[in-house]
């Protein structure tokens, strides 16, 4: 769609928030998050390659390739850690979450044309990855903890940030994530 931030990443491919976009099998491509301070290392966006409105408009190629990838995106990720990050520091979880609140959030404005809120309205998932490190910088916050990450990005160790200044470690998870996982 026309306007669309995540139909110009999943169709052109090789250039999204943070340079490498992988693609995946059935429709989806993943990419690293960039939301200047509010971002940090292992942040991913999943998002289907297609312009699809709703998961109730997902194509079954689509519904049937997304617990797969989820699975794949999970295991490779905690294989990165291991190997590159910290094996004292092991990935405790990886949060997934389907928000896709913007169109209607703004809805009943007349700030957004129809078509406006169409681009905003993309299928797209977060995947926030916490570390132990992380959780403890936190204080664990209770059952919460999840919904606590992106407001607690400047309490965690140094190795997670990064800016638009120094991308070269999502760079390196990328391209590893490219070489397990795409196609």
């Amino acid at each position: 769609m026309e306007g669309c931030e995540c139909c110009r990443i999943g169709r052109h491919g090789g250039e999204g928030y943070q340079k490498i976009v992988v693609k995946l099998e059935g429709g989806w491509v993943l990419n690293h998050c960039k939301w200047g301070e509010r971002t940090y290392l292992g942040y991913l966006i999943l998002q289907t390659k297609e312009h699809r409105e709703d998961i109730g408009d997902l194509h079954p190629k689509e519904v049937n390739a997304l617990g797969n990838n989820l699975k794949l995106i999970n295991c490779q990720l905690r294989e990165y850690w291991d190997k590159y990050i910290r094996p004292k520091d092991q990935i405790e979880l990886v949060h997934v979450a389907y928000l896709n609140e913007a169109p209607h959030i703004h809805r009943h404005t007349y700030l957004w044309t129809k078509e406006q809120l169409l681009a905003e309205s993309h299928v797209h998932m977060h995947l926030l990855t916490r570390t132990k490190k992380m959780g403890e910088a936190l204080g664990y916050c209770a059952e919460k903890i999840g919904w606590h990450l992106l407001d607690n990005v400047d309490k965690f160790p140094d190795k997670y940030k990064v800016s638009d200044k120094d991308d070269k470690k999502v760079i390196k998870l990328m391209n590893y994530l490219n070489n397990s996982l795409g196609i």
